[in-house]
């Protein structure tokens, strides 16, 4: 499949007493390569199985997939299989075929190897599976310099690294199921299961994280463990640097649907109520005719009457603005949000005042304009959100937002973690990119900064 030219992937199922983990890594790539479900081309794959996931093995592909790669290619790299930790030194490790505690000095691959081959890669899209016992240890403690890691990769690239458990934690297959729980859920969602119909032709790794954060706990709490008799306790953890949301499937097949939306609804379009004219509109967007739905929004009688249109309006420019930087496009979205602010406060529409009016202190940020009026507008968002009477992320994300622009950095970490402690992983996502962005954009990009921490354990963790 063309769209997959430049997508590759580097799959280790260890097995030796885990003879499951190579069902994992063989399942995972022929779901890749099918043409009917993924269509990764076949060459573009590397499997190492069994024998050949030793140390060797897995250290030569990953000098192999240096050589096939560039600084374009996007990268998916999975293990399955055991992962350890010497506690006396807390050093964590994968542990390959013919492994043992006699010979683990000459055959183990630490976490510092692994870290010292990815970041002798040159693409700009990275993102790493682990399923094994200890994986978020290996995460946060062995991949210690994952900022680090991520330092070569420019404003388009991301590094995502999705752990199947926590550290104290174990990755489970549960009983009658051919595959992890982890790796089940990535099938799964990988292959488009996890919505029907599709509203996307693309799987994401927005779109993975958040299915494998809902659905892993969600199964293995129903099942008991065998040793303790109580529920199973399995919590998947990423940690992400990134700019753009990686594409890891395509589904053109599904293309033909919103085709048949769009061939159905744009006809019609100055008829169709609200809801389904937006339903055109995000379909128009998905074929790759954004352009066309800016315009045909343009166009539309009650477009520059209705606050709730013109906010997508202007969210439609503000993409392709920090899409192409466009200093027009970011214009046009201006004017839509303020338009969209004026027709909220006339109809006393709390929460579009508080949506367009956080999308212009940003836009203020954005393209460079009057630092007063921007504060004034994050304040202005940050009381109508205050006053709004529903809870929501939204809420609380926009509260604070508002407050990294006013800098009231702890007030910001009280609404911050009411959106932790509350909102799902793809707001949460959302909202900690858009923190990120600003703080970054006024005062410190530094990773190492308190407060970018705070934002990472807080909306990542």
């Amino acid at each position: 499949m063309l769209v997959h030219k430049n997508q590759f992937a580097l799959i280790i199922g260890v097995g030796d007493d885990l003879p499951y983990t190579i069902d994992d890594a063989i399942k995972l790539r022929d779901t890749l390569i099918d043409p009917g479900l993924v269509g990764y081309p076949k060459e573009n794959v590397i499997l190492r199985t069994g024998k050949e996931a030793d140390r060797a093995g897995i250290l030569g592909a990953f000098d192999e997939l240096r050589e096939k790669t560039d600084q374009d290619s996007s990268i998916l790299f999975y293990y399955s299989g055991h992962g350890g930790k010497y506690t006396s030194q807390h050093k964590f490790y994968l542990q390959p075929y013919g492994m043992t505690a006699e010979n683990y000095a000459t055959t183990w691959v630490k976490a510092e190897e692994l870290r010292d081959k990815i970041n002798a890669l040159d693409s700009k899209n990275l993102v790493m599976f682990l399923d094994c016992c200890h994986a978020e240890g290996m995460l946060q403690s062995g991949l210690e310099d994952f900022y680090g890691l991520a330092q070569k990769l420019n404003d388009e690239g991301g590094v995502w690294v999705v752990a199947s458990c926590q550290d104290n934690q174990k990755s489970w297959r549960l009983p009658g199921d051919e595959n992890s729980l982890f790796t089940e859920c990535l099938l799964e969602v990988l292959s488009g299961k996890h919505t029907s119909p599709f509203m996307d032709p693309k799987i994401t790794i927005t779109d993975v994280v958040e299915y494998i954060f809902e659905e892993v706990p969600r199964r293995a709490i129903r099942v008991l463990n065998p040793k303790t008799e109580e529920p199973i306790q399995q919590q998947p953890f990423a940690k992400f640097q990134m700019s753009e949301n990686v594409v890891l499937s395509h589904f053109p097949k599904n293309i033909d649907t919103h085709e048949a939306i769009v061939a159905d609804l744009e006809r019609k379009a100055d008829k169709i109520d609200e809801r389904s004219f937006i339903k055109l509109l995000q379909s128009m967007e998905i074929i790759g005719r954004r352009d066309h739905a800016i315009e045909l929004l343009e166009k539309h009688e009650r477009a520059h009457n209705d606050a709730d249109l013109l906010n997508a309006l202007g969210d439609l420019y503000k993409g392709r603005y920090l899409e192409t930087n466009y200093e027009a496009d970011g214009q046009h979205a201006l004017k839509c949000h303020q338009e969209a602010l004026e027709l909220a406060l006339a109809d006393e529409d709390g929460e579009q005042v508080f949506l367009n009016a956080i999308n212009l202190a940003f836009l203020y940020l954005m393209l460079d304009l009057n630092k007063k009026q921007m504060r004034d507008y994050a304040k202005q968002a940050h009381d109508a959100a205050k006053d709004y009477f529903y809870p929501s992320p939204d809420k609380f994300g926009t509260m604070g937002e508002a407050c990294i622009y006013l800098y009231r950095l702890d007030e910001a970490k009280e609404h911050y973690a009411k959106v932790g402690g509350e909102g799902g992983i793809r707001a949460r996502m959302k909202i900690y990119q858009d923190a990120h962005k600003v703080y970054t954009t006024l005062y410190n990009d530094n990773p190492e900064d308190p407060f970018l921490k705070f934002l990472e354990t807080t909306l990542l963790g």
